[in-house]
């Protein structure tokens, strides 16, 4: 008689038996490891890197303290046994004799917390994040701004940057909660009570910050990774999760401060005109380097970094299909989403500016030159800085009005995109990943075409009359 195995005992798989009433516990389908298993270090979050190095590390309690080791190895196989053996020796030997042991490499252990603060919480998020870091980094600010506006009530001094910091950082994340958020929320919307247009900006402000903040106790990118020990110290329920962003203004933010057909012709007449007379050959590259920078910004609807980036080996000005950049993942460039990689088509007169000035460049890697080390976290000045810094002043000389002048110009022909082709056409080009975004921004609600049936009005006005 075939055998089933529940627990630890064997039963005869019979009508009768299974119908029978049993003490015997049926197994979880969660599986759970003790420390001493190396399997227990390789579920999600038990191990993690540091920013800007590939070894492992891990970090435990025992006895009351918790510690950090450095498992000195890349290989996540090797690093689930290391973590083991520190765990062991600690067990067996202590804190203490771990701390001098000339084979590890760890930080002295501290008491483990009662309470998370908003400078720990930022520590352990920062320990198991994959989240791009610019966009880390963003979050970590949201939840300072917050922690230093909501609840201490205190300005920032970029002169006492530290002492700053430190203060917000010590705030305890069970201080955020719903009455002191709301009371937060009205004292930027009454500052804002008389002047409509800056109650919409207010309004934006908040969201933002709010939503920036909420994004370091994500369910799927963050929680489900930190460690139990230190889940059970968030608040219940956690924090910002049950307020509710504020209703903002549906219609269009954007306007182009100069109308993209006549921006387009400044700065073919000035950016873009041959070497003068007397101009030197460094002053005429860095000036050809501005009118490309714009055409990857405007004409390509690239944004900065990806401009910045973008090596001869995307731009297929030759292909069959037509001339392109295939906007995708290189060595130094990863897209933000799938939605932002693909295929942009340019115009041939485009094409024809591109193919002339790649003439004139000889082995580069990169379309826009440029001495500086790539910056890979995206945490520095851009590879091409002075080029992006030059553009700026020269679109503001024009009267670009924009907070970023150059993400304007991939804004202004996003708009005229709309208002030519449709949301959707605007869309493909844009890359955003729906065309509720699209909308969103870009989308003109004057209705200035007319339906068409006033004529079907014309055959009766003629008999009444």
């Amino acid at each position: 008689m075939p055998l089933c195995n529940i627990g630890f005992r064997n039963f005869p798989e019979t009508l009768s038996d299974m119908n029978q009433k049993t003490a015997i516990r049926l197994p979880s389908k969660v599986v759970r490891y003790s420390k001493t298993d190396s399997r227990y270090w390789g579920q999600p979050g038990r191990l993690f890197s540091q920013h800007g190095n590939t070894d492992y590390c891990c970090r435990f309690s025992h006895n009351g303290k918790r510690g950090f080791f450095d498992l000195n190895t890349a290989d996540k196989s090797i690093a689930q046994k290391r973590a083991v053996d520190r765990y062991k020796y600690v067990v067996l030997h202590g804190w203490e004799a771990a701390l001098k042991n000339p084979d590890f490499r760890t930080q002295a252990p501290q008491n483990t917390p009662t309470e998370l603060t908003v400078g720990s919480w930022i520590a352990t998020v920062r320990s198991i994040s994959h989240v791009r870091p610019l966009s880390l980094r963003s979050y970590e600010q949201a939840l300072r701004r917050l922690s230093a506006e909501a609840i201490l009530k205190i300005d920032h001094s970029p002169k006492e940057h530290a002492k700053w910091q430190s203060a917000v950082e010590a705030v305890a994340l069970t201080r955020f909660t719903g009455d002191v958020l709301a009371k937060w929320t009205k004292r930027r919307m009454d500052s804002a009570k008389h002047d409509i247009l800056q109650a919409e900006k207010e309004k934006h402000t908040i969201n933002h910050i709010l939503r920036s903040a909420k994004s370091l106790f994500s369910k799927k990118k963050v929680l489900k990774h930190i460690a139990g020990d230190v889940l059970a110290l968030l608040p219940s329920p956690f924090p910002l999760s049950e307020f509710q962003l504020l209703q903002e203004d549906g219609s269009p933010r954007f306007k182009p401060s100069i109308q993209p057909e006549n921006l387009l012709q400044m700065a073919h007449g000035e950016l873009g005109e041959p070497q003068k007379e007397g101009e030197s050959d460094e002053s005429f590259s860095f000036r050809e380097q501005q009118w490309i920078a714009f055409i990857l910004s405007f004409c390509a609807a690239l944004r900065r970094r990806e401009g910045d980036l973008l090596q001869w080996s995307q731009l297929r000005l030759d292909a069959p299909e037509g001339p392109h950049v295939a906007l995708e993942k290189t060595k130094v460039f990863k897209a933000k989403n799938k939605a932002h990689e693909g295929m942009i088509p340019l115009d041939p007169e485009v094409a024809k500016i591109l193919t002339a000035y790649k003439e004139s460049t000889t082995g580069e890697t990169f379309v826009l030159r440029s001495d500086k080390e790539v910056d890979m976290t995206g945490l520095k000045r851009p590879r091409c800085d002075r080029t992006w810094k030059a553009l700026t002043k020269w679109l503001k000389s024009k009267g670009e009005a924009d907070a970023k002048p150059v993400h304007a110009l991939r804004k202004s022909i996003g708009a005229l995109m709309t208002n030519k082709f449709g949301i959707h056409a605007a869309q493909r080009l844009l890359r955003h990943t729906s065309p509720t975004i699209t909308s969103k921004f870009y989308s003109d609600r004057t209705a200035t075409t007319l339906p068409g049936i006033g004529s079907l009005l014309e055959s009766g006005l003629s008999k009444a009359s």
